[in-house]
């Protein structure tokens, strides 16, 4: 008899943010419904196949598995870059299941550059939609960004090095009013604009992904170098580097 296969909800590649104290959390389920979890462990791997986290013991709540706070020092020393692994082990109805997930090391993460008052200034539909049919657009926002991050990721961009997030606008937003108006398409069918709408930003998005550029912290010691990032290479500025400066001090 074959195992049952639950979903584990990654929303992308883990990150772990060097020297700070922090928690990951995935959620489990299986036909729509949250997973009865027993106890579960997390352990990290380095890329070199040593284990940085051993077996620690996190908590579960409605079918999501926190893992415990990964302190700081833990990772204060160790090198950045991709190729960390993570490996959650959960006991589920008196069996033990393993799922995996690829983890970067990284200086800081990457933060959505709009919020649900951007969508609503720039079309006036989504304003219309707020209230009448849901409470929140956040949950566009979100979906959209975890689309784009995890395609950034795949064809081989470290967004997390990115320093310019305003770059990430346009394309944010094209990809969360695709995600909110198809889903409107569906839901109040016989009306068509939604679906011309869908169609619009889809486009747009596609357009907008192609022509991403970001400046890029490459060594991720908060010094910008004389590229630029987008969406498949690197670019070069014919700008010197510049470094970013905090309450009077380098950084």
């Amino acid at each position: 008899m074959s195992e049952t296969l639950y979903s584990a909800r990654w929303s992308g590649p883990t990150l772990i943010e060097q020297g700070k104290d922090q928690t990951f959390s995935v959620s489990i389920e299986r036909s729509g419904a949250a997973t009865t979890i027993t106890s579960g462990t997390t352990t990290i791997y380095k890329p070199g196949g040593e284990k940085l986290v051993d077996a620690v013991a996190g908590t579960i709540s409605s079918g999501t598995y926190t893992s415990a706070t990964i302190a700081a020092a833990t990772t204060s020393d160790e090198t950045l870059g991709p190729r960390y692994l993570i490996q959650v082990d959960l006991v589920i109805s008196g069996a033990t299941f393993t799922f995996y997930n690829d983890a970067v090391l990284c200086a800081a993460r990457l933060y959505p550059p709009i919020g649900q008052t951007d969508l609503v200034e720039r079309h006036s539909e989504a304003a219309n939609l707020l209230g009448a049919a849901v409470s929140s657009l956040q949950q566009y926002i979100d979906q959209a960004w975890r689309d784009i991050t995890v395609r950034l990721y795949t064809d081989g961009v470290p967004f997390w090095k990115w320093r310019t997030p305003s770059a990430l606008r346009g394309v944010l937003m094209a990809h969360a009013f695709e995600i909110l108006f198809w889903d409107y398409s569906t839901l109040l069918a016989g009306d068509d604009r939604y679906r011309e709408y869908a169609q619009k930003y889809m486009e747009m998005y596609e357009k907008d992904y192609t022509q991403l550029r970001s400046q890029i912290d490459q060594d991720e010691d908060n010094i910008l170098k004389d590229e630029m990032a987008t969406g498949s290479a690197v670019i070069m500025l014919s700008s010197s580097a510049r470094r970013f400066k905090s309450a009077g001090r380098d950084r």
